[in-house]
Parts: C-alpha cells; structure tokens; sequence
C-alpha cells in the first residue's frame, strides 16, 4: 500500500495519528496496576499501625530532643517516598506529622511543609517513587530500577538534602530544645495479632523486589498478600481499604488527552523548538505547564523533546517533579496533603503555602539543575 495512503488511513477522519496515540496508550496498563495495588499496600500497613509505629519509634528514639526527632521523621519520609511513593508520603506521613508534631507541642508547618517537599522534590530516587518516573524509566537506555538510581542518584541527593536545609532555617527556632510528650498523649499499643510484623515484613520484602523485578508486579504480589492478611487476622477492617478509583479514572483521562494531543500534532512546533534547546529549558518548561495543569501530563507532553537521553530525561523530570509543588494542583500529593491537614483541622492559606513553598521550589530547582550540568557534562 502506498505510505502516503497508509498515513492518511492511520490519521482517520478526526487528523489524529491513530499508530502515535496507541503507542503512548500501551504504557497505561502497568503505571495504573502499581498505583492502585501500591494504595492497597499503603491502606493494609496504615490499617495494621505501621506508621504508627514509625512515629512512636522516631519520637522515642529521639527522647524529646526536638531537632532529632525532626531529622529521623523526616530521614523515614524520604524512604517512605522513595519506595513507597511521594502519595503514600502525602496521605499517611502528613498524618503522621501532624500527631508528632502536636505530642511535642511543636507547630504544625514544622513537620507539615518539609513533609510535603519531601513528597515532591525526594522523588527522584526510584521509579516507583513518582508516576512520572515510571514514565520516564520507559526512554531510559536503563529501565530497570538499579540502572535509574545509577543515573539519577546525584539529583536525587540534592533535591532530599535541599529542601531540607531550607526548612531548617525557616523553622530553626522551633527546632531547638527538647519537648517531653504528656503522657495522655501517648498513642495505644499495637494489636497483639500478628498484623503488624506480618504487613510489616511484607512491605519490607516489597521494597526490595522492586528494585529487581518489574514494580507493578511486585505491588501487585504485595497487595494481595496484605490483603489476605488483614482478611485473616482483621476482617472488620476490610473495608477501610479503598482503592483510588477516582484518581485511577482522572490519570486514565489525562493519559487519553494528551495522546490525542500528541496524535494530531499541534505541540510538534513546540517540542521541535525545545528539542533544539538546552536541557535547562525542559526543567523551566516542565515546571510551568505542571503548575498550570498538573506534573503528569507535562511529562507526557514534554516527553518527546527530551529524545530519550538521560540528562534530559532527569532536566524534565527535575521540572514535573521538583518544581510543581508551587499551585495546589501542580501535584497530586499537594491536593491529598491539602485534604490530609485540612481534616485533621490544619488550615493552610494560599499565601502561605505560595512563599513557602515558592521558596523551597526555586532554590532546590536551581540546585538541581546546577548539580544535572556539572555530571552531565
């Protein structure tokens, strides 16, 4: 058949090139298995008290010493996004912050907003620990979870410790002294079911088999292993379990928008000019049109101009990833960290979050890119 012909039937009446669509399409099915069975684990380890636990254990090790419990919350936040990812970090350790912060007689924000940045800027050091780098790992000479952390470790370094130091000078009068908990105030002691170290070392054994096989297989594992779990030892609790079928539905929209966008080729003009730029350009562009509508359909937009090579890759996911905590939307860990402190009656302004966060963005965004040129180079 004649290419031209063939071209035009694959285009079909609407202009839309049918073969692209599919193309990005067929990497929808694995990004939405590991979310909602990564949710599922998340629900089952909350559910069996592991976090919890995690805030007793960081306020007992640290015997009050406020800049030390601070510090180990904080470490458990970047491991937590990291393998668990930054939503995970949203829902459960801003949760997690405000009950640790409010024991130890401390401001919210203190724990709340380097939470939040952690979510957002600590997520660069796996694949699993942003939809978007799943995405990305999909271009990567090395899609595997070893070889992306071989390439992105710098960056990802820099945008943990970053944001951190910042809220250690905003906060860093609250950071000083030592807080004793009330005893009132104590959390109840974990079931004695066998729940707890069962999820525990469930989700242990999961963290670790995503770094060697394909990351929606081992949630999907590790979902129903917890879930049979909790169905034998807590059957009252089964239906605390929430899958996120709305946010499954909205990534699932955004996926098919930009396809469609992609097919009919209006962004070409636009990815052939960023395509020629400098990778600090994607960084800036990654980050405006994530903050005007949200970090996955930026990368997915903004995907072809990088042309699958790593430093460019990682300059776009610095952009969609780092700098999108800015807005409200920008991200989807900001609106359930949002929802999370707003039902635990924290209230956040607008403005506030704007210089606050505005801040943390700029300089770890300019750090990051500083540090993608120098080992790009």
């Amino acid at each position: 058949m004649d290419p031209r012909r063939e071209r035009a039937r694959s285009h079909g009446l609407t202009g839309v090139d049918v073969d692209a669509a599919l193309e990005l399409l067929a990497r929808v099915p694995s990004v939405l298995v590991f979310l909602a069975a990564l949710t599922v684990v998340a629900e089952c380890a909350s559910i069996a008290g592991l976090f919890d636990l995690l805030g007793t254990k960081v306020v007992a090790l640290a015997r009050g010493r406020i800049a030390l419990v601070w510090v180990l919350f904080m470490t458990t936040a970047v491991l937590v996004t990291a393998f668990l990812s930054l939503d995970t970090t949203a829902v459960l350790m801003t949760t997690a912050a405000v009950v640790v912060a409010r024991r130890l007689d401390r401001p919210v924000a203190l724990f709340a907003f380097p939470t939040l940045w952690i979510a957002n800027m600590a997520s660069l050091w796996l694949p699993v620990s942003n939809l978007t780098n799943l995405l990305a790992r999909d271009v990567l000479p090395h899609p595997n979870a070893l070889g992306f952390l071989e390439e992105a470790w710098p960056v990802a370094l820099t945008t943990t410790l970053v944001p951190l130091l910042v809220a250690a000078v905003v906060w860093r009068s609250s950071l000083r002294g030592t807080a004793v908990a009330p005893a009132e105030s104590a959390p109840p002691q974990p079931a004695q079911d066998g729940v707890l170290p069962a999820v525990g070392t469930l989700v242990a054994c999961m963290c670790v088999s995503i770094l060697l096989v394909e990351p929606a297989v081992a949630a999907s594992v590790a979902a129903l292993l917890c879930v049979a779990v909790i169905a034998m030892r807590r059957r009252s609790t089964l239906a605390e379990i929430e899958i996120p079928w709305r946010s499954l539905a909205i990534i699932s929209a955004l996926f098919v928008t930009v396809a469609l966008v992609h097919g009919s080729g209006v962004l070409r003009p636009a990815l052939g000019s960023l395509g020629d730029a400098p990778a600090w350009t994607l960084t800036a562009a990654g980050a405006l049109v994530a903050n005007g509508l949200n970090n996955l359909p930026a990368y997915l937009a903004l995907e072809p101009a990088a042309h699958g090579e790593t430093d460019r890759v990682l300059a776009l996911l610095v952009g969609v990833n780092v700098a999108s905590g800015i807005t409200w939307w920008g991200s989807v860990a900001t609106l359930l960290w949002r929802d999370r402190l707003r039902r635990a009656g924290v209230r956040i302004r607008w403005g506030t979050h704007l210089r606050l966060a505005g801040l943390a963005t700029l300089v770890t965004t300019l750090a990051a890119a500083g540090v993608l040129e120098l080992v790009s180079r």
